[in-house]
């Protein structure tokens, strides 16, 4: 899988540099470097991109396919996260507003809520976990990336932001989650999923030609999670791609509806410090991308990995289902540290 020692991007993600170690859906691993273990504002070029939750999308250009010797940049200072990770106490706190706020008669209709675990680790190798990933979920986009500020990440997602290639683009809503025993939706997670979908067609319809739909369908995420999703294909000119990445993410898959409200009322009433979480990340390519969300991610530490997850919350949602949500979206890290 790996055509290089496992320790060479280990001892790269104590450094002060950038890089990215990836695997499309169904395909092999790929290495993505600048030489001079930089990075570069916008999604020009050939490279890695790379955006946190609400920033500006950043490039790592592919000019090394091998890591480098990680001697020659300096050593990067032990980090602790910014905040503590989530308490039970706390999710209940924001769960009461969120909902409380969603039943009042205000103008949103949905709000995401995301908390944090953390896992204690001991000589925790990130390159040895992404491996693992790639072997059992195949299906998934696989990432460990790592850059001087936003420090060490894995993520192991299902969900496309937009790929594709000239003229013919695809995306989806992938919102309305359910445990794999489950057999039937309900109209929760029905009424959510439907709101994603409308907002991503018409994020799209000022770009877009000759769009198509296919589901909503019913979509495995690993073993024991599934999601409602529905695809979306696509005509565009390439030149309208950072356009589209301006108005799509982050969608209310990952926010709320409607999105700018959502945003705001996040930003007034945060959850987590999202940082990577639930941005984008992946490969771009002149007139191409395969660009994926940062779910199913955890960030990495000296002495710790810290998972995140979140749930759509709607005004009638139950907050024992929620939490218990979250926790089955925690569990493809959460293997990675409990063996």
């Amino acid at each position: 899988m790996l055509t290089f020692p496992p320790e060479l991007t280990d001892e790269l993600c104590h450094r002060q540099c950038a890089f990215a170690l990836y695997a499309l859906p169904g395909g092999g691993v790929e290495f993505s470097m600048q030489a001079d273990g930089g990075m570069q504002p916008g999604i020009s070029g050939k490279g890695f991109v790379l955006a946190t939750y609400e920033g500006e999308p950043s490039i790592i250009l592919s000019e090394l396919s091998a890591p480098p010797a990680a001697e020659q940049f300096p050593l990067l200072p032990q980090k602790s996260p910014e905040q503590p990770a989530t308490t039970r106490e706390e999710y209940h706190r924001l769960f009461e507003l969120y909902t409380t706020t969603l039943r009042s008669g205000s103008e949103l209709n949905k709000l995401v809520q995301a908390r944090t675990e953390d896992f204690p680790t001991r000589q925790f190798s990130p390159t040895a976990a992404f491996c693992t990933l790639c072997r059992t979920a195949p299906s998934a986009f696989n990432a460990l990336f790592h850059t001087a500020e936003h420090g060490t990440w894995l993520c192991s997602t299902p969900e496309t932001l937009l790929r594709g290639e000239g003229e013919q683009w695809r995306t989806m809503a992938l919102a309305g989650s359910r445990s794999a025993t489950e057999t039937k939706w309900d109209a929760k997670n029905m009424r959510e999923h439907s709101l994603v979908a409308q907002h991503i067609l018409s994020c799209i319809s000022p770009y877009a030609e000759a769009v198509e739909t296919q589901g909503p369908l019913t979509v495995s995420a690993g073993r024991m999670l599934q999601h409602l999703c529905t695809n979306i294909c696509f005509r565009m000119q390439p030149q309208h791609l950072p356009e589209l990445l301006t108005a799509l993410p982050p969608t209310p898959a990952v926010s709320g509806f409607p999105a700018m409200p959502a945003r705001s009322f996040l930003r007034s009433h945060p959850d987590v410090v999202r940082s990577c979480y639930a941005g984008y990340l992946g490969p771009v390519a002149e007139n191409a991308a395969h660009l994926f969300v940062t779910l199913r991610c955890m960030q990495v530490f000296h002495d710790r990995c810290r998972l995140y997850a979140g749930g759509g919350l709607m005004p009638d949602s139950q907050e024992e289902a929620e939490w218990a949500e979250t926790t089955l979206k925690m569990q493809a890290m959460a293997q990675l540290l409990t063996h």
